[in-house]
């Protein structure tokens, strides 16, 4: 498999032999094509060798021609291998807020292709965005221009030029002058806006309010020309902040709408109500987004503490067993202790559970028996359930991805920045120039990608805790089984780490394991997902599944959660094709940043689907906060299932123990710093 499958290779050789981890990461810029160009150049190749056999000259007749009749062969192949030119589609023009197309090209007209915004200068664009009391821009417009457009000038500058050509356009049109406290100069102040950031807000008693679109739309009366504008001008407002409510969190971007704010609500009082729903709003969603970060920093902490633990375990046994044994206290016997599996338990082992076990784990160091091991199975014996609660968490995670993150994520302005970013930040916290904070973290897209890489070794992880071949069997027929429920459901993404995690080279391995496994179902998910000819089977199950969400009927037909590493690589692709996004005029090839939006537009609508299951929440915590084994831990306890069989085997349970150690004496020098 090519290294470009999402991190996968070496995991979906695992049972070979090969040593491998399923680790993806969103490091893509060195990675090969071959992913994005595979059916294309296949197709690619297949033609031009069918053109060659009936071209070239038959070589038992034709080997005493000179060679000029070999050159007017050769020439009359290329003519015939070189596409022609497709023939140039014609391009119509029109001012900005205009929807009048004309043939004649001026300066600042936007372009346009079969009726289709194609470019423009990004100042015309801006203007295209501005709403009038006659004109408001286009949905498709909106989400793409707000999209892509923090690649050319930061959100806070982007509303600020917005506000000022709304208020130039208001004045051209008879309307008063508003200053920034939204007041006209010798007039006292109808209404007063709090101030307050909602940053600062959600700090006091501001109470949270779930207001849909629809409730932002006021109530249709009669208003002059200035009044339709500023109630558009308050629309705009509100589906920025629905659709891009992480751009909030800078403060100067506040300081824009509140400056926007007071001079709307001037202009049409009755919008204040409005506005301050709009404004509870974001303090929701920015509330919701604080306690997920939150919970992102507990699980980080908690898998650094587990680390540790594992190394320092093994520095102090020299069975394996033994030692994983230990290691098991942190999760399992925490759990076990509570009746084998219930929702106290549980709960109390995802966050207490790996002090409180730390500290006798010592004491433990006999070889774990069949009875003392506590796994999945034993939480969750279904399998049904068990995906269930997968596709839960897998929602969850979604939900929080801000839909930017795709675009700052492969930017190379914001990987610049990234490295600048501590210089700037030394030079002082207040310097206009470019910084982290000028582009949003895409930490809610990252943490996605390690919960795939959580729920692969934890698949492996639950494995190995069994030391007779028997249970391992057993286990492994439930996660393929769990894996086939994830795929009837829409939750490719659970699949694809099950079986990256069945496929990981310490699994893979255990041949006497995998010879007692019914593995029949198992094949027919590889086959599935078979990344030969760029995911091809995958891909026509994806547009199946779409297909279904479309005319679904209830709640769980509409779930989509694709393989978040091929989602992921395929914009990035679509990314490298829209970077040189500047025309040699100068212009934004806005074609190319509608095509990222299109499928990013996609991912929106399927991330805002509700879990129909029922929630249990002991699974949740199992899955989300038990210990998992690293790379060389896992490879250790699966020499100890099954021990080394041929030299390559023997080598590298060699150098995972040398590497332990190692670990272990670096950390053991730090504590002592």
């Amino acid at each position: 498999m090519s290294s470009s499958n999402g991190g996968l290779s070496s995991a979906t050789n695992g049972r070979s032999g090969s040593t491998g981890s399923a680790n993806i990461n969103l490091n893509l810029k060195g990675q090969e094509r071959s992913i994005a160009a595979g059916p294309g150049a296949g197709a690619s190749g297949a033609t031009t060798t069918s053109i060659t056999h009936k071209t070239l000259p038959d070589l038992k007749t034709q080997r005493s021609n000179s060679a000029c009749h070999a050159h007017e062969s050769l020439s009359a192949l290329r003519r015939i291998v070189l596409p022609e030119k497709p023939p140039e589609k014609p391009l119509s023009y029109a001012a900005a807020q205009s929807r009048v197309l004309g043939k004649e090209a001026k300066e600042g007209h936007l372009v346009y292709c079969e009726g289709r915004l194609h470019s423009g200068p990004l100042q015309s664009l801006i203007v295209h965005m501005v709403p009038t009391h006659e004109y408001y821009p286009d949905d498709g417009f909106v989400f793409a221009f707000l999209l892509s457009a923090r690649l050319f000038v930061r959100p806070h500058e982007l509303l600020a030029q917005i506000s000022q050509t709304w208020e130039q356009q208001d004045v051209g049109a008879g309307g008063d002058a508003v200053d920034d406290a939204g007041q006209v100069p010798g007039r006292p102040m109808l209404l007063s806006i709090n101030s307050a950031s909602p940053l600062t807000q959600r700090k006091g008693s501001a109470t949270a309010v779930s207001a849909s679109s629809s409730e932002l739309e006021p109530r249709p009366q009669q208003r002059t020309s200035t009044q339709r504008s500023a109630q558009y001008c308050i629309r705009l407002l509100s589906e920025w902040i629905e659709i891009f409510p992480y751009d909030f969190r800078d403060e100067r971007l506040m300081q824009q709408v509140r400056i926007l704010a007071r001079k709307c609500v001037y202009i049409d009082n009755s919008l204040g109500k409005q506005v301050s729903r709009i404004l509870q709003l974001l303090v929701s969603r920015l509330t919701s987004l604080e306690q997920y970060e939150e919970f992102l920093q507990t699980l980080t902490s908690e898998e650094a503490s587990n680390q540790q633990q594992q190394h320092h375990h093994h520095g102090h046994h020299h069975h394996l067993h033994n030692a994983f044994q230990t290691f098991l206290g942190t999760s399992s016997h925490t759990n076990g202790a509570s009746g084998g599996g219930s929702a106290s338990g549980a709960s109390n082992s995802s966050s207490s559970g790996h002090t409180s076990s730390a500290s006798t784990s010592n004491s433990i160091s006999t070889t774990p028996q069949p009875d003392e091991v506590f796994g999945i199975m034993d939480m969750c014996p279904s399998c049904a359930d068990l995906a269930h609660q997968l596709t839960a968490i897998e929602l969850e995670r979604l939900s929080h991805i801000g839909p930017e993150e795709f675009v700052q994520a492969f930017t190379k302005d914001y990987q610049q920045q990234a490295k600048d970013g501590g210089k700037e930040s030394s030079k002082g916290k207040g310097s206009g120039g470019g910084s982290l904070n000028d582009m949003k973290k895409t930490r809610n897209l990252e943490s996605y990608v390690q919960w795939f890489n959580r729920l692969s070794y934890l698949t492996a992880s639950e494995i190995v805790k069994y030391p007779k071949k028997k249970q391992r069997v057993r286990i492994i027929e439930y996660w393929i089984e769990t894996a086939r429920e994830c795929f009837n459901i829409g939750n490719f993404n659970s699949l694809m780490a099950i079986i990256a995690g069945l496929n990981l080279a310490p699994i893979g391995r255990l041949k006497k394991t995998w010879a007692k496994v019914q593995s029949a179902k198992f094949s027919v998910l590889e086959h599935q997902m078979d990344p030969t000819s760029n995911f091809n089977s995958y891909r026509s199950t994806l547009k199946a599944a779409m297909w279904r969400s479309e005319g679904a009927t209830e709640e769980r037909e509409r779930i989509i959660i694709p393989f978040f590493s091929l989602f992921v690589k395929d914009l990035y692709f679509l990314n490298e094709g829209c970077s040189n996004r500047r025309l040699p005029n100068n212009h934004i090839n806005f074609e190319k940043c509608s095509q990222l939006a299109k499928q990013v537009m996609e991912f929106n609508e399927w991330k805002k689907v509700n879990c129909p299951f029922e929630k249990l929440p002991n699974v949740i915590a199992y899955l989300q906060h038990s210990a998992v084994l690293n790379e060389n831990t896992l490879s250790l306890a699966s020499f100890e299932c099954e021990p080394p069989e041929n030299t390559e085997e023997k080598d590298r349970y060699k150098t995972v123990k040398a590497e332990t150690k190692q670990q272990l004496l670096q950390q053991l020098q730090e504590q002592q710093q």
